[in-house]
């Protein structure tokens, strides 16, 4: 599913933003630099020439370099959204070479009409429903403005050079898409002007990641985050209603994954909603800019000490049980047990991860010959992996051939065969 495509962003301590040094600073540094756009940007290499502005019409690689980082634009790309890359060279060329697919962006609210921007209490900006929305129904689909290799924060240990780096890459954006991607640098309850958000606490808080994949001998990582910045608009909630994957051409693409009602906010998860709650709770206070934990109900319980050790006791046993039907041989899977399985993925209001579990309770059952069982989960599976994952994506593909013949797939009775059960009137 679509978080395979993104993985949760491994989370960091980041301090507050560094400001931007004057020219004077830069001088100490040993950095050249020069005004683009009003604001200072920098170079690693003060003996190289740099452009004022990048070309609008390809691929340009800029002297702002920080050891093997530099800073890559397209500002014709996807419509003149734009596109700017912090990355190596490898990485960049693996980027050039799909620029056909990124230019298939979309870039909309699919209906506009029913959504509105919203103050959210306790966290911000965010957006509601402005009537019933059904689930399945796609609500947008972005391209990436930005993507920074993640091996960036490891091997460039200074903030305040990372710092540069990246500012410098916004500042190449056009004004429209800059625009865009500094409103995520508002915190909640906090003047923007005194205190916004450094460029890495936003993608901390924003944790979308993508893998370019091995090139010829690769042995180092390509994982990259990657930013959409309306996408920010969606509020974090670890019972969201609103499911997104990343797609083969980079677009970030959300759908309802439950019925949304008229002036319910619109949410995502931000962290895998199967953690505990602690450290989701933990995770929202260190880097969703509001200090506090996290306001949703999943969280706080609605104030009930009982209904949140019920929760927890649920995704405790959640966790466990997928483990066993994980494991082809587990001797501990049972019939009762895929049905709790099920019943606690509901009663715990999981539906943005139904794609999963309804695949792993249609290969149980099957495997325990239970086949009306087997095909009712594996619809329910493609269901839910359209919403999570594109109706192409290879999981709905899978389950599409599973539950078109459960019985003839390799996993009928295969937990019975070995247990030596043999099939009735055989």
């Amino acid at each position: 599913m679509a978080w395979g495509h993104v993985s949760l962003a491994r989370v960091l301590l980041l301090g507050l933003t560094t400001p931007f040094a004057g020219a004077a600073d830069s001088k100490k540094e040993g950095l050249a630099s020069e005004e683009i756009q009003k604001k200072t940007v920098y170079t690693g290499n003060a003996t190289e020439p740099v452009l004022s502005s990048p070309p609008t019409d390809k691929w340009w690689k800029s002297n702002i370099c920080q050891g093997s980082y530099c800073v890559y634009t397209n500002l014709r790309i996807a419509n003149r959204r734009g596109l700017v890359l912090v990355t190596k060279p490898d990485e960049y060329n693996k980027v050039e070479r799909i620029e056909a697919y990124l230019e298939r962006a979309d870039n909309k609210w699919e209906d506009p009409s029913l959504i509105a921007e919203t103050e959210i209490l306790e966290k911000g900006l965010g957006l509601t429903a402005k009537q019933s929305i059904r689930r399945g129904k796609p609500v947008s689909s972005w391209s990436p403005v930005l993507l920074v290799h993640k091996d960036l924060f490891e091997d460039v240990v200074k903030k305040k050079e990372r710092t540069r780096l990246l500012e410098a890459a916004i500042n190449y954006l056009p004004d429209d898409t800059r625009a865009a991607f500094n409103r995520q640098r508002n915190r909640p309850g906090h003047n923007p002007a005194e205190s916004p958000r450094s460029i890495e606490e936003i993608l901390y808080a924003h944790p979308f990641e993508v893998d370019l994949g091995a090139g010829y001998r690769q042995e180092h990582s390509s994982k990259h985050y990657i930013n959409f910045p309306e996408v920010s608009l969606f509020q974090h909630d670890c019972r969201p209603n609103v499911a997104f994957y990343i797609d083969q051409h980079l677009q970030h693409r959300t759908t309802v994954a439950r019925k949304v009602a008229e002036g319910e906010e619109l949410s995502i998860a931000y962290i895998d909603p199967f953690l505990p709650r602690k450290e989701r709770s933990d995770w929202v206070k260190r880097f969703r800019g509001s200090n506090k934990p996290c306001p949703c109900t999943a969280c706080t319980g609605n104030n009930k000490p009982s209904q949140l050790k019920k929760s927890d006791k649920n995704l405790e046993e959640i966790n466990s049980i997928k483990t066993e039907l994980k494991n082809h041989d587990s001797k501990k899977v049972t019939i009762s047990l895929i049905d709790r399985y099920v019943k606690l993925m509901q009663e715990e209001k999981l539906q943005a991860k139904y794609a999963e579990a309804w695949e792993l309770a249609a290969l149980n059952y099957n495997y325990l010959g239970e086949d009306k069982k087997a095909k009712k989960y594996a619809d329910l599976a493609v269901q839910a992996g359209i919403v999570e994952g594109g109706k192409d994506s290879n999981d709905v593909v899978a389950m599409r051939v599973f539950a078109s013949d459960v019985k003839g797939h390799y996993s009928y009775r295969y937990t019975l065969k070995r247990r030596g059960i043999k099939e009735p009137g055989k």
